[in-house]
């Protein structure tokens, strides 16, 4: 029998009163005036429920309920959980207020659950209840040698297009075995675009504050969010999705954020839009909070501080000002009091242990990272975009600040004849992780116990490079984007290099944000014609944002230089493909291989051209790519899927999948070589692997 005390302790870690074989509408014996006056109310779900950031024994739930009359007045809703999905015994029960301060969002964590075990949930109010039932289930304990199956999804632009990426997972899920079943969905950014704009797929209404006007400084939407109330405004429409919902609904997620849940190519609190970058403090608090509120994850402020739940009220008195970014610190870090406070406002990186196999390591790799290496309008005058296609030397040099050549940085850079300023000779080194996101990342790398150390990062660790000197001798080793890792160049190396100097094996990182799907080798020296390997990258398309070969094929003219290099009109050699997709090719092969595809539409003598040291750590590239991915964890091997589905721009081609592309990477070995290999790909291969027989 349970003490007062017991009682208590349950109660106020989320808990609540245990009920058994309870049925709706659900009535405690102890309902009040206020029950009574709720049962009168229309009480909706419109985002439906979901989970998150499962533990052995928590996970956090979340829903959303609102007044169909507009009553803005608190709402009491009770979440209920049970071992069975008829709710035929409920386990644990807790009420919760919605209200106006967090946007009638509720939040929860249950704590002392089995390791393990799958759960079902639902959210009560009056005589209504959400419209689906939520599924999930906690971690299996750590000495448990269970295979754990990680889905890993990124960029899903409403606009863009439809989640049909999510429709095929949760139906193969159905169709699977409880064993093959997802335990988790991994999401590595880009929930919500801050713009309207983006796609033509479906419209989002405007913003209602009006948004901010981007006029024409980009050419891919017309305003971006401005306030809490439109950063929220998103996250509603967003929620509302049937195909989203019905994920959330079925599994636990774990989240982190990249750009666009603030800002496009954003670092701390300031926006990119335009040259020079535009302080944004505001809009990071806003973004922050309402990520916080719509996200169900399980944050304590500081990873290596006395642990705290963070709460809604904790952003009620935060205030800030977009004032000019000053008073940077030795790592890049701006400690100006706006900037401070708005980054300080959500702390986001964490990890979890999932089983004997596998530490989950969830970064932050845009709240703490320094500017961008290349000043934009330097990256401007270069190649006509501030973080795109950016030479490799230049790249080096200005990353490393005023460490470069031991201290002794050049007052000019010199790239293809040009004379460049260097304007990050003083400089520190440039940080994706920022110095203490960096201590937590090694600490935690090293503590680890796991067959498996899994990284989550918003951004891709491999890099993406274009050889075009091969093709033109005034040309350069060019960085297709250094808004990834690519851009912070010196801390990548110290981190390959950590894993290897302290023999951190089997480490893997999975990532998003390029809108490709590609894999490879992770090592201290991507230079190398045979690189040593350290781990191992996935690196999934987006759920529905526009893929970077389509993207390029609308943007590179046909009269560009560099267009057979993206694509060329396979039906001039006899061919069925009027868009050849040729960027796969310049990554893999090299640009004069490219170039050779697009001048003879062979295959093979492509690969007579092929550059040695043109990308030698990747594997796979699938640059037309729209879908999701999926690993499955164990003490052998890491087994990777990528689902490849049509560009889901239509409503009615949900369920068209064109390749199922599987790889492999075994678990480190002294009697063998460890190297990423393709096992199968069912379906049409990629190009140029599809003209390879």
């Amino acid at each position: 029998m349970q003490t007062r005390k017991e009682f208590i302790e349950l109660f106020i870690k989320g808990i609540g009163c245990f009920s058994v074989a309870a049925s709706l509408p659900f009535v405690p014996s102890s309902a009040s005036a206020s029950r009574a006056s709720l049962a009168r109310r229309e009480i909706r779900f419109p985002q439906g429920l979901a989970s998150g950031d499962p533990t052995t024994d928590s996970v956090v739930l979340w829903t959303r309920a609102v007044d169909s009359s507009g009553d803005t007045s608190p709402i009491q809703v009770m979440a209920q959980v049970s071992t069975s999905p008829d709710f035929s015994e409920i386990i644990a029960e807790k009420e919760c207020e919605a209200t106006t301060e967090s946007d009638f969002t509720v939040r929860l964590i249950v704590h002392d659950l089995k390791p393990d075990t799958r759960y079902h949930y639902r959210f009560v109010s009056g005589g209504h209840q959400t419209p689906l039932t939520g599924r999930t289930r906690t971690a299996p304990a750590p000495d448990s040698g269970k295979t754990i199956n990680i889905a890993y999804a990124s960029c899903q632009s409403y606009e863009g297009g439809f989640y049909h990426a999510y429709r095929e997972l949760i139906e193969r899920d159905k169709r699977a075995e409880s064993d093959d079943q997802i335990d988790l969905v991994l999401h590595l950014g880009d929930f919500i675009y801050e713009t309207l704009g983006y796609g033509s797929a479906r419209k989002l209404p405007p913003f209602p504050s009006g948004g901010g006007d981007l006029g024409g400084s980009v050419d891919w939407a017309r305003s971006f969010a401005v306030t809490l109330e439109d950063y929220r405004h998103l996250y509603r429409h967003y929620l509302m999705d049937p195909d989203l919902m019905e994920a959330r609904a079925r599994w636990p997620f774990v989240v982190t954020w990249d750009d666009h849940e603030f800002t496009d190519d954003s670092w701390q609190g300031v926006a990119t839009y335009t040259t020079p970058n535009t302080p944004s403090q505001s809009r990071k608090l806003a973004a922050n909070r309402a990520w916080f509120e719509y996200i169900p994850a399980f944050l304590t402020g500081l990873a290596e501080t006395t642990k705290r739940e963070q709460h809604a009220s904790d952003f009620k008195d935060a205030v800030v000002t977009d004032a000019p970014i000053t008073d940077f610190d030795e790592h890049g870090f701006s400690n100006e009091p706006n900037n401070r406070k708005a980054i300080e406002s959500l702390t986001i990186y964490r990890s979890f242990r999932w089983g004997r196999h596998v530490d989950l390591l969830v970064t932050d790799t845009r709240s703490y990272r320094s500017r961008h290496p290349v000043p934009g309008a330097i990256a401007l005058e270069i190649s006509g975009n501030a973080r795109y296609v950016a030479p490799l030397e230049l790249v080096k040099i200005s990353d490393a600040g005023r460490t470069w050549n031991g201290g002794n940085p050049p007052d000019v850079i010199e790239i293809g004849g040009q004379q460049i300023p260097n304007q990050r000779k003083n400089d520190p080194v440039g940080t994706l992780l920022g110095a203490r996101q960096k201590e937590w990342f090694k600490k935690t790398l090293a503590e680890s116990g796991a067959t498996w150390k899994v990284c989550a990062s918003s951004v891709p660790m491999m890099p993406m490079r274009m050889d075009l000197h091969q093709v033109n001798p005034e040309a350069t080793n060019t960085i297709f984007t250094t808004d990834t890792w690519e851009g912070y160049l010196s801390e990548r190396e110290e981190l390959m290099n950590f894993l290897k100097d302290n023999r951190i094996r089997n480490f893997i990182s999975l990532a998003g944000d390029n809108h490709n799907s590609f894999a490879g080798i992770l090592s201290p020296d991507f230079e190398n014609m045979e690189p040593e390997i350290v781990g191992a990258e996935f690196s999934v398309c987006g759920i529905s944002s526009t893929s970077v070969f389509s993207a390029l094929v609308g943007i590179v003219e046909n009269d560009n230089p560099l267009r057979p290099l993206i694509t060329y009109d396979g039906s001039l050699h006899g061919g069925d493909d009027k868009y050849v997709q040729n960027l796969n090719t310049t990554f893999l092969w090299g640009s004069k291989a490219a170039a050779a595809a697009a001048q003879t539409g062979s295959v093979e003598t492509a690969l007579q051209q092929r550059n040695p040291m043109q990308n030698p750590h990747l594997r796979y590239v699938d640059s037309n790519a729209y879908g999701i991915g999926i690993v499955r964890i164990d003490g052998r091997s890491v087994r990777n899927e990528f689902i490849t589905i049509a560009p889901p721009v239509d409503s009615s081609n949900s369920g068209v999948v064109l390749r199922n592309s599987h790889l492999e990477f075994p678990a480190f070995d002294t009697s063998r070589n460890q190297d990423l290999i393709i096992t199968r790909i069912d379906g049409q291969k990629p190009f140029p692997l599809s003209g390879l027989g």
